[in-house]
């Protein structure tokens, strides 16, 4: 991977700033079954019933804005809260230390939309989709390490966010022919522990150089498990 400093319009104005407040809840074409970028880690038994499929592709509005700058409600340990599904929680993204010498650190945020409290125990699927079809682009994201056993599982009361530190690479930096960059319309995330996915739209920008549509040597996405709050966090995450 080069070390240089690279301005590229990789993606739309503002979507990958720290803090940036766009998010999706609706599904990608295509995306109802399947768990890209591998299912979560089983969560505890004391964390209640494992996660189950919602089996649908769920019909949200896309492009609607939740504000990601505030942190959310209180996250409140409640006894056998059952765990979130994906028709619980809308997607975003904010936190985290910004912008890189050749990738950007941010954080992946979902937030309980639900009207009671639910569960969430580790790491998200995340990888890019393109075309109407959400045709998954390039590898899925890869898994931050857990070296001090801190992953553990969040309850989040009814408005309340989790955050998992996501780092993009800028595709730029990847020689063309390892990469063979493609025009991006977003992330598509499942939940731990979900068939259903939620999107995030965070479409290539006109003229910008899109996303490797090859699992290169070197991976473009990682991702960290879930954590209550918003991003900066998980001790030696990122």
């Amino acid at each position: 991977m080069k070390n240089a400093l690279l301005v590229v319009p990789l993606l739309s104005a503002g979507l990958l700033a720290a803090g940036c407040a766009a998010s999706s809840t609706s599904s990608t074409p295509g995306a109802s079954t399947g768990a890209a970028g591998g299912s979560s880690s089983s969560a505890p038994a004391s964390a209640g019933s494992g996660a189950s499929s919602t089996g649908a592709s769920g019909s949200a509005t896309t492009g609607a804005s939740a504000s990601a700058s505030s942190g959310s409600g209180s996250t409140t340990v409640s006894a056998g809260a059952p765990a979130c599904t994906s028709a619980d929680l809308t997607a975003s993204l904010g936190g985290g230390a910004g912008a890189g010498m050749s990738q950007n650190h941010t954080g992946l945020q979902l937030r309980n939309t639900g009207s009671s409290a639910c569960t969430l125990y580790g790491y998200p699927g995340v990888s890019w989709v393109r075309g109407a079809a959400g045709t998954q682009t390039g590898a899925a994201a890869v898994r931050q390490a857990d070296p001090n056993g801190t992953e553990k599982v969040v309850t989040l009361a009814p408005g309340a966010l989790a955050s998992a530190p996501l780092d993009i690479v800028d595709a730029a930096v990847i020689p063309p022919s390892e990469c063979k960059p493609v025009a991006v319309r977003g992330l598509r995330i499942y939940p731990p522990g979900q068939k259903a996915a939620l999107f995030l739209s965070l479409p290539t920008a006109a003229g910008g150089y899109g996303e490797c549509s090859l699992a290169t040597k070197s991976p473009t996405l990682m991702i960290g498990y879930l954590e209550a709050g918003a991003q900066p966090g998980g001790g030696s995450q990122g």
